[in-house]
Order: structure tokens, then C-alpha cells, then sequence
């Protein structure tokens, strides 16, 4: 995907209005991207008062709401809470459930199994939960929105019902106390609150602010990691949160933090990207109770057994995302799905509960909405997510027929549908985003900031971006571009698929990015983007998020047609590769040519990783290096070769056509 640079010179008249600020001119770049264009916003930005959120009763249903939450406390009703299973409906449930145990109220809660239970309620779970807790009120956290006949159901049957959700608001809502910051027909004046973010206003609501202020660290966490926008109320509760947390008031998140060695203050990347997935994934793995056990046990016996437990559920998961991930882009250009206008796959034998985080990782490959769906038995269920410019909830609804549920937001989305329902599903679906994306500009790539200097990224710069703190969706941390040339980059030792460099200035680390560590260490000139993250708000970290190569000899084009061939490189080929890839010859004579001439090499034992290495010894009366590392590619994605620890293998037992190779077809395609 293209990488294009976001933010323009700032105006004289910009620098004026922050000049007495002393901030440098490239923050107030950062700034200005932000939407943060004048004084008055600046410091509305850095103020963190938490007197500034809003009145909770301007949410629609609160009143009311509150009414039937007070009339259980006053009677001492039974009170069931039913969440979701991911961090925000975790921590939501956490926050109403610490917040009854105040009140003495008879409280119980639920979190439904992925696949036993689904998302949100159904009968059968209702009916069951009526028989188990026989609950006076029902109260849905992070879910319940899309649920009307569910609702009905459960006031069947005697139950009082409150929903609390944030999701987009259905045709029919359920016929109950209903609040979500998504109705359009209310004065509240945010409405980008996660689940947990909903039920701290319901807590404020009823206790006010003094009281909601105690829970702002469990709500940090959701709304970090359910990524919704870091911006508005949701800052402040971030900010004050992360530093409850980092105060130990949730005494299973400090053990799980140590767990995961972080070191200093928690930031909120580290819920993003450490934190977070560890809670997610008892969830998508089966077990979201063992989450909601990190917020709630303070033993710190019991603590160290459960933070055990979900970093053993994490490692699980990463390794069941990765097998379906690997077997999803198989079957995609297999089947030469990564052209049509939306991605929709599915296999009876994927786990739906990691099937979000897979579509999350193809639409960021093939830069198109995605829906991965799997299960058992006769209905699959599974997620989506979209790309800027395409409302995913909004055109699932519109192939609503063919589904037995769904929800979800603008970028994410969840359903589940019959088996057989699949293909005209897929049909429509598809359809209805060609429609949607013929009435919209979008641009498949992404954006850094601007381009900085090694001089500039220095002290001052690296303390004004920690101002930017908490950062995430919304107000994302910077992504920058710095010019390198020749560095040295070294492959982690517990993690040979990354590596590590550095320009005097910043320490690099580029996840799966050693198979650029050739190219790093040529002496081409080369754009290096990152992403500036805080580490204890001195000490910055470079996470590199793509290495773009100024190729100007052989060597170095050959490089960059490698990682081209196996769509490793974040642009679009310039006029020199594209003229090298239009005199690829796809003939079957020439691949087999070079297959002999490096058979041959294998046998008098040259085992050198590199293609550029092994070509120099290759023997052929004419010879082409970049075609043969596009041969190299072919026969190394077909599996033909086989490369561990710089160690070739050719199995020439294995006989194969080249058209089952998407690199060759990819070729194919291009001339």
C-alpha cells in the first residue's frame, strides 16, 4: 500500500498563533493535522479537567435509566449484567459490577461464550440466564442495541430491561431504557464512546463525577483498546486513567504488564498493542471470564495463575491468526480474489474468534473491505473490516437478507449468516460496495506527517510529541519519513523475522522487516517510515512501517523487484521497475533453464540465501538477474526451494504448474 505525505506548510499566520507557545514549527505541523489550528484549541487539547465531560444526561434513555437503576437499589432487586466478550465489554461489565457491589445490590454478570453464545443475546441464552440468576432488571453493556426480540423475550418473562450500548443504532432498537451516544435525535455532543465509556456516564449519572472519577482506569482501558476516537472526553479519561494505572489501582493490569515486560509507565500503545490483546484473546479463545478476572482479583496468587493463563490464550491466538491468515491469502489468489471490490472468504474449519484480527490484516494487505467468516455446523459467523470511504454496517444492512445477525461500527463489523446463504451474500455484498465506492473519492494508501531531518529529530521535538500523549484512533501518534542511506540492520536473536538499526539519532526496530536487512545495508539512498512512539516520554522508539528503496545499480533494482514480487513494497513501481518487470519473461523453457543452473549450485553445496549471491555462480550462456530472482520467487512460493538458515533445499521430487504460483501469475497479469 502507497504511503503519501499528509500535512502542508503551516501559514505564516499559523506560526503566529503558536509562536508564543514556543513550540517548534514541525509540532505545530503535528497540530495542525490534528485539527488543532488556533490557541483556543490547543489548549482546550492539553487541558485535562475532568469537569470538562459532558452531563450524561443529555444522553437519551439516562433519566430514566437512572429512575429503574435507583428503584432496584431502593427494593433490592436482582440485577444481571450481560456484557460482551472482547476488552470493552470486559471492562464495561468490570466498571457496573464494582459500581453495584457499592450499593449492595444483588448483582450478577454473564459474558457470553464466542461460539456457544454468539455476540449479544439470543432466546435460548436468555431463557437460560432467567433459569440460572431469575433477574428482576437486565442490564446490556456493549451490547443489546440490535437485540429487540431478545428484549421482548426477557420482558416476557418478567425481566425489566436497560440497554447500554454504543453501536450503530439498528431500524428497530429494542422497546426498553435505551442508551447509546450513536442516536442521531439527542443533545448529547460526543458520540464516539466505547461501551465501558457508557456505562462510567451511567455510573456518573447516578453518583456524579467525584464517584465516575474511580473508574476512569478500567475505562481507559476499553477505550484504548476497542479503538475509538482519543479525542474529546475520551482523552481525559484516557489521560487520568493511565495514570491511575500506573498509580496500581488495578492490580492484576500492573502484574500483567510486568508479564509483558514493559518497562516504565504504561502508555496507551501498551494497551493497544500488548495489553489489550492479552484481555482480548481470553475472549477469542473461549474464556473471556479469565479477562474480566485480570480487572477484578486483587490476591496477588490468584493474579499471577490468571495473567499466566491469558498470555498462554495470546500465544494461541497469534498462532491460529497466523494459519488462517496464510490460508486466506492462499485461497485469495488462488482464486483471484484480491481484484474484486471487497474480499469475502470462508471455511467451516476457522475459529470465529480470531476471524476479526485476520480481516483486520487483509484489508491492511489488499487494501479493500474484507468479511473471513468460519464455524461449525450450519452457520458461520465472523468479522469484517473496512477502508476509509466504505460505512461497513452500512452495506452489510443492505444484504441484511442473507444474514441471521450482525453489528458493528463504520470499520468493523461482526454477522453471521447460513452456510448456504454464503454465495449470494458475497454476491451482493461486493455489489453494493462497487456501488458505494463509484459515488466516493478514496485512495487506496496511506499517509505519514512530513518529512524530518536527522538535525530535527531531536530533544525538544521528541518532549513536544510526548505532549501528544495518549495517542491512538483520533489522534494518532506521528508517522514520519527520514532519508538513510547505508546502515547496519541486525535480525533479532529471539525473532529473526525482525530487525533493528539505527541513525545516531533514533533506535529502529521494523517488525518482519529482515527481509529488508539487504537492502538497509546498501549504499542506496532509501525513505525509512515511522511511527514516533513514547517510551517513558524521553527515550522515543521508532517503529518502522515501511522501507521505500532508491534503487540505482542492478544489484540494488533486483532487491527491490524481490520484495515487489512477494508485495513487500509500500509504493507503486516507478518507471525503472516497471520497465523490468514488462521484460519478465513468463516462459516455462526459461524457468526451467535456471532451475538446472541452480540444482547445479545446490549440488556442489553453495547454500546462499541470497538470490543476488547464488546468480553470481550461476552458469547459463545468457543471463538475467532479474529474471532470476523472479524465478527464484516462483519456485520458493510453490515451495520447490526451500530456504532455512541460509541453507537452500531444492525438492526436486515435487512437480508443479507455474500458474499455481501467485508471483507468476502476477506477471502474467502485468504483461
Amino acid at each position: 500500500m502507497e504511503y503519501k505525505v499528509r500535512c502542508g506548510e503551516v501559514t505564516p499566520r499559523q506560526l503566529a498563533e503558536f509562536n508564543q507557545l514556543g513550540y517548534s514549527e514541525k509540532f505545530i505541523r503535528l497540530l495542525i493535522e490534528r485539527g488543532i489550528d488556533t490557541r483556543e484549541k490547543a489548549e482546550k487539547f492539553f487541558n485535562f479537567d475532568p469537569e470538562q465531560l459532558h452531563d450524561p444526561f443529555l444522553l437519551k434513555g439516562m433519566p430514566e435509566a437512572v429512575e429503574r437503576l435507583h428503584n432496584a437499589i431502593d427494593r433490592k432487586q436482582r440485577v444481571l449484567i450481560i456484557g460482551d466478550y472482547d476488552a470493552d465489554g470486559i471492562c464495561a461489565t468490570a466498571i457496573l459490577y464494582k459500581y453495584l457491589l457499592t450499593q449492595r445490590v444483588r448483582t450478577s454478570y454473564f459474558l457470553p461464550e464466542r461460539d456457544a453464545d454468539g455476540y449479544g443475546l439470543n432466546i435460548d441464552l436468555v431463557g437460560r440466564l432467567n433459569e440460572k440468576f431469575h433477574p428482576d432488571l437486565l442490564i446490556t453493556v456493549d451490547c443489546g442495541i440490535s437485540c429487540p426480540a431478545e428484549i421482548e423475550y426477557a420482558q416476557s418473562l418478567g425481566i425489566d430491561c436497560i440497554v447500554t450500548d454504543h453501536h450503530a443504532i439498528p431500524e428497530q432498537t429494542p422497546n426498553c431504557i435505551c442508551v447509546d451516544p450513536k442516536f442521531k435525535d439527542q443533545a448529547y455532543p460526543f458520540d464516539d464512546l466505547c461501551g465501558a465509556g457508557v456505562a462510567l456516564k451511567l455510573v456518573q449519572a447516578m453518583e456524579g463525577l467525584a464517584v465516575a472519577k474511580q473508574y476512569f482506569d478500567i475505562c481507559a482501558i476499553a477505550t484504548v483498546a476497542d479503538i475509538v476516537s482519543l479525542t474529546d472526553e475520551n482523552r481525559v479519561i484516557v489521560h487520568h486513567g493511565l495514570q491511575m494505572l500506573n498509580a496500581g489501582t488495578v492490580p492484576g493490569i500492573t502484574a500483567l504488564a510486568r508479564a509483558c515486560n514493559i518497562r516504565g509507565k504504561i502508555k496507551s500503545g501498551d494497551i493497544s498493542f500488548r495489553l489489550g490483546p492479552k484481555i482480548n484473546a481470553s475472549g477469542r479463545m473461549g474464556n473471556a471470564k479469565r479477562g474480566l478476572d485480570v480487572i477484578l482479583e486483587q490476591d496477588e496468587i490468584r493474579l499471577e495463575r490468571i495473567v499466566k493463563n491469558l498470555l498462554y490464550l495470546n500465544t494461541k491466538r497469534q498462532e491460529l491468526c497466523t494459519v488462517i491468515f496464510n490460508e486466506c491469502v492462499k485461497m485469495i489468489e488462488a482464486e483471484n480474489l484480491q481484484n474484486d471490490s471487497a474480499i469475502v472468504v470462508a471455511k467451516p474449519e476457522w475459529e470465529s474468534g480470531v476471524l476479526g484480527i485476520v480481516a483486520v490484516r487483509l484489508a491492511e494487505k489488499y487494501g479493500r473491505p474484507c468479511i473471513v467468516l468460519g464455524g461449525k455446523g450450519e452457520v458461520y459467523k465472523g468479522s469484517g473490516r473496512s477502508i476509509v470511504g466504505v460505512h461497513l454496517v452500512e452495506c452489510i444492512t443492505k444484504a441484511a437478507e442473507y444474514l441471521s445477525t450482525f453489528g458493528g461500527h463504520a470499520m468493523a463489523a461482526g454477522m453471521s449468516l447460513p452456510v448456504a446463504n454464503f454465495t449470494q451474500f458475497r454476491t451482493l455484498f461486493q455489489q453494493i460496495v462497487t456501488d458505494t465506492l463509484a459515488t466516493q473519492t478514496t485512495e487506496n494508501c496511506k499517509y505519514y506527517d512530513f518529512e524530518i531531518s536527522a538535525e530535527e529529530l531531536n530533544q525538544q521535538f521528541f518532549q513536544e510529541v510526548a505532549m501528544l500523549e495518549p495517542t491512538g484512533c483520533g489522534n494518532p501518534a506521528p508517522v514520519l519519513m527520514t532519508v538513510l542511506r547505508q546502515t547496519h540492520a541486525v535480525s533479532l536473536p529471539s525473532h529473526p523475522i525482525h530487525t533493528k538499526f539505527d541513525n545516531g539519532q533514533l533506535k529502529f526496530i521494523f517488525f518482519g522487516g529482515a527481509v529488508f536487512n539487504e537492502i538497509l545495508a546498501s549504499p542506496c539512498n532509501k525513505s525509512v517510515i515511522f511511527e514516533l512512539q513514547q517510551n517513558d516520554g524521553t527515550a522515543p522508539q521508532a517503529v518502522v512501517k515501511c522501507v521505500i528503496p532508491f534503487a540505482i545499480n542492478d544489484d540494488e533494482k533486483a532487491l527491490v523487484l524481490q520484495r515487489y514480487l512477494h508485495d513487500e513494497l509500500a509504493v507503486t513501481p516507478d518507471q525503472s521497475l516497471q520497465a523490468i518487470i514488462s521484460g519478465l519473461s513468463v516462459d516455462r523453457s526459461v524457468f526451467i533453464d535456471y532451475y538446472k543452473a541452480t540444482l547445479n549450485l545446490v549440488n556442489q553445496n553453495n547454500f546462499c540465501q541470497s538470490p543476488l549471491k547464488l546468480f553470481s555462480k550461476i552458469v547459463l550462456p545468457k543471463k538475467n538477474i532479474f529474471q532470476f530472482v523472479f524465478c527464484f520467487a516462483v519456485f520458493q512460493q510453490l515451495g520447490i526451494y526451500e530456504v532455512v538458515r541460509n541453507r537452500l533445499t531444492i525438492h526436486n521430487e515435487r512437480t508443479t504448474e507455474l500458474s499455481k504460483s501467485a508471483i507468476y501469475n502476477k506477471i502474467v497479469n502485468l504483461n
